[in-house]
């Protein structure tokens, strides 16, 4: 193997080799203070430097992103599959809300905020079932993994939510990697990135359309039913509607079945006269500035004087700068939800982050043509 080659996979030249890792900031040197400071915030008693340096071990990811971006795409262009992909750092509000989340016997869900694996994501949407499976075939194959020495770290189903949904209705793939570029195993080639996660999220478009409606509707209505612990109406309204989206476009059948697609749907509907969830998600208005968007971006949810939630769409030349940004609204207290995300085509970052741009019509459109089905049946 040569140099040439290593720099091949992860996405760059040699020549520009050091220019590009001085972008990202590396990770901590020292894992275990990291860990300590993520149960200091954990436990409501951390220090600002807590903060600084969980904030750093985070933006180091945005390193191992533009690694598994760069070879991610390189195999999706081999394949005739139509694909929408995107990437994105998990926002500093998010981390700090899991770090604290607790399960229903009060004990904390994450013990070591250095093993959260989803600091990193990749993001995959596929027209059909059958094209993701494909797909994650051909990834998980001697073809592929031959060129790299990234590490599969579970199981391939251990977070396989399509075969098993969560209960709240939630359905996807998830594949976990440890970043381990070729060469990564000589110690004279070793970097301060390698061995950080990365997340690779699987799903349809019908999944995608359910995931990114249950987003935009707590983040309107203030709720948490994604991480509901005891279901809530609202909680069995998204999970019905993840079920009768599976069974009507994907054919399958997963959870409830106990029951007929024809009584699930009459009870979606009964829900959703109590609830209004659709009524509120059909009303919203579409995100019309498309051409702001650029290959680094930050999406900033905040809301207008009268209340009403807005986009601000806020373009940069390069990743380091549109994470200090992100990190900067959020601390500031003045917006609802802040991200970097980055994405080659401005018109694949829309609709693979398209909660950001308050646009839930494929799940609307999908469950309201349900609603008239139940309305039409005896």
């Amino acid at each position: 193997m040569t140099i040439g080659e290593e720099y091949d996979v992860i996405g760059f030249k040699f020549s520009d080799a050091e220019n590009h890792m001085s972008i990202y900031p590396p990770p901590p040197e020292n894992k275990s203070a990291v860990r300590r400071a993520g149960v200091a915030i954990a436990n409501g008693n951390a220090a600002p430097a807590d903060y600084e340096i969980v904030d750093q071990w985070r933006a180091s990811h945005g390193y191992v992103i533009n690694t598994f971006q760069t070879w991610i795409k390189r195999h999706i262009n081999k394949r005739e599959h139509e694909v929408e992909f995107a990437q994105r750092l998990k926002r500093r509000n998010t981390v700090i809300d899991k770090l604290r989340r607790k399960n229903a016997a009060g004990d904390l869900l994450i013990a070591d905020v250095s093993a959260m694996h989803d600091f990193a994501g990749c993001r995959m949407i596929f027209s059909t079932l059958e094209e993701l499976t494909d797909f994650r075939e051909y990834m998980h194959s001697g073809a592929v993994s031959k060129n790299v020495k990234h590490e599969l770290r579970y199981d391939k189903s251990k977070y396989d939510y399509i075969e098993k949904p969560k209960f709240t209705g939630y359905r996807g793939i998830h594949d976990v990697y440890r970043h381990l570029p070729r060469g990564s195993e000589r110690r004279e080639n070793r970097k301060p990135w390698d061995g950080l996660l990365v997340e690779v999220q699987y799903r349809t478009r019908a999944q995608h359309a359910w995931a990114t409606a249950v987003e935009i509707s707590d983040l309107l209505d203030g709720e948490r039913t994604k991480f509901e612990m005891d279901q809530t109406k609202r909680g069995r309204f998204f999970s019905i509607a993840s079920e009768v989206i599976a069974r009507k476009h994907e054919n399958l059948v997963k959870a409830f079945q106990n029951l007929s697609t024809a009584e699930l749907q009459q009870e979606l509907q009964s829900l959703e006269t109590e609830l209004g969830i659709l009524q509120r998600l059909s009303v919203l208005k579409q995100f019309e500035d498309e051409e702001k968007l650029q290959k680094h971006n930050v999406l900033n949810i905040f809301k207008r004087e009268d209340g009403t939630p807005d986009l601000e769409v806020i373009p940069f030349r390069n990743a380091a700068e549109a994470i200090n940004k992100a990190t900067e609204l959020e601390n500031s207290g003045l917006s609802l939800n802040a991200v970097y995300v980055r994405a080659d085509k401005p018109k694949q970052l829309r609709s693979a982050y398209r909660n950001y741009f308050n646009d839930p019509i494929d799940f609307v459109e999908i469950l309201q043509q349900e609603a008239e089905v139940a309305v039409a049946s005896p």
